[in-house]
């Protein structure tokens, strides 16, 4: 079950461990998802407890084309929640693939720590000024 406002699925535990200081920096609860197996079941089993994430960031290297195409639909679903993709290493494949993440904040990949805090709060806060 998930608990939190951000949803982080990144599988690497040094990135895992910065991201989610950053986010409680910011004074996000965060839950962490660590690898594309327990994600695309959390995605596809809509296995949110209480509610489902203000924010959903994700290594989308990490969910493969699979796991991509059931965050596609999960977000179908929930089209107010704001999702952040990003890749240290892309493909032309995997960018498409990005792209067609329906509303995705899709960061470069020489975007740094900086760049996905400062949107996943501008994201955060366009969420809830249009509530």
């Amino acid at each position: 079950m998930f608990q939190g406002q951000v949803l982080l699925i990144e599988n690497l535990k040094e990135r895992r461990q910065v991201m989610c200081d950053m986010l409680a920096q910011e004074r996000f609860q965060v839950g962490v998802v660590e690898d594309a197996r327990d994600a695309v079941q959390l995605l596809a089993g809509d296995l949110f407890s209480a509610q489902v994430p203000e924010l959903v960031i994700c290594n989308a290297r990490v969910l493969g084309d699979a796991g991509l195409e059931t965050l596609a639909r999960w977000c179908a679903h929930h089209p107010d929640v704001p999702v952040i993709l990003y890749a240290a290493f892309t493909s032309p494949k995997l960018r498409e693939r990005m792209a067609r993440i329906p509303g995705a904040c899709v960061l470069e990949p020489s975007s740094d720590l900086e760049d996905l805090r400062s949107a996943a709060l501008s994201l955060a806060t366009s969420r809830q000024t249009g509530l």
